[in-house]
C-alpha cells in the first residue's frame, strides 16, 4: 500500500510531569481523572474521517479529507477548550503530508512534521497550522474548503496559529485561564510563568474581548 497524504495534529499535554508527580505525592489519581475527562471530547468524533490516537502525553489527530477540515481544525478548538476545562493548557503542530498506516506499522512524514511544529515553533499554549498547508489553500483557490476568512486562523511574528477564541467562548476561556494561572501561579517556572502571560496577552488581545483586566500581577518593586 502507498503513503496517503492526510491532515495531521500532534497535541502536547503541558505540564505533564508535574501533574504526574502530584498524584504520586498526594496518593490520588486526580490527574488521571482530568484526563479521561479531557479526552471524552472525542467520544462522538467521525471515526471513519478522523483518527484519534493518546499515548502519555501525546495525542495524535487525523483527518483524511480536504472537505472536513475545517471540521478538523472546529475539534481542535473542542480539544482545547476540553483540556483547560481540566486545568490543562495544551500546545500543537498541524501538518500536511505523506503517511502510512498498516497493521503495526505506522511511517508518517506528517506526524514528524506536526511534531516538530509543536516541538519547536508553538512554544505556547497554542496549535500552530504549518505555512504548507496554507499556501496550499491559496494556490488551489476554490477547490478547497474556505479556511483563510473563517475565523479558524491568526498570525503573529510568520506564525499561523488556532484562533480558539470566538465572541460566545471569550468569557469561559479567559475565566479558565485565570482560574488555571491562579491555582499555580505559586509554583511555576519562568517558562510556564511565560506561557500563561502569553496566553493572557492573546486573551486581551482579541477582538472578541470583553474586557482589558489582566490577571496576571503587574511587575513591582521590592
Amino acid at each position: 500500500m502507498n503513503p496517503t497524504y492526510i491532515y495531521t495534529a500532534l497535541i502536547d499535554v503541558l505540564s505533564y510531569r508535574y501533574r504526574l508527580e502530584q498524584d504520586r505525592k498526594s496518593g490520588t489519581f486526580s490527574f488521571k481523572e482530568d484526563l479521561e475527562k479531557a479526552l471524552a471530547v472525542f467520544d462522538g468524533v467521525n471515526s471513519a474521517v478522523f483518527g484519534v490516537q493518546a499515548i502519555s502525553d501525546t495525542i495524535i489527530l487525523t483527518c483524511n479529507t480536504h472537505d472536513q477540515f475545517p471540521e478538523f481544525l472546529q475539534i481542535l478548538r473542542d480539544v482545547f477548550l476540553a483540556f483547560l476545562g481540566r486545568n490543562l493548557f495544551i500546545r500543537g503542530g498541524v501538518a500536511y503530508s505523506k503517511h502510512f498506516q498498516s497493521g503495526k506499522l505506522t511511517y508518517s512524514h506528517a506526524v514528524a512534521r506536526a511534531y516538530e511544529l509543536e516541538n519547536n515553533v508553538s512554544i505556547y499554549p497554542r496549535i500552530v497550522i504549518d505555512d504548507n498547508i496554507i499556501q496550499m489553500y491559496n494556490q488551489t483557490g476554490k477547490t478547497l474548503p474556505q479556511i483563510t476568512s473563517s475565523g479558524f486562523l491568526l498570525r503573529q511574528n510568520q506564525v499561523t496559529f488556532l484562533d480558539i477564541l470566538t465572541e460566545e467562548k471569550w468569557v469561559e476561556i479567559y475565566e479558565l485561564a485565570k482560574a488555571l494561572y491562579q491555582k499555580d501561579k505559586t509554583e511555576l517556572t519562568e517558562s510556564a510563568f511565560s506561557k500563561h502571560l502569553w496566553f493572557e496577552n492573546y486573551l486581551l488581545s482579541s477582538c472578541y474581548a470583553k474586557n482589558d483586566i489582566k490577571y496576571i500581577e503587574s511587575i513591582l518593586p521590592i
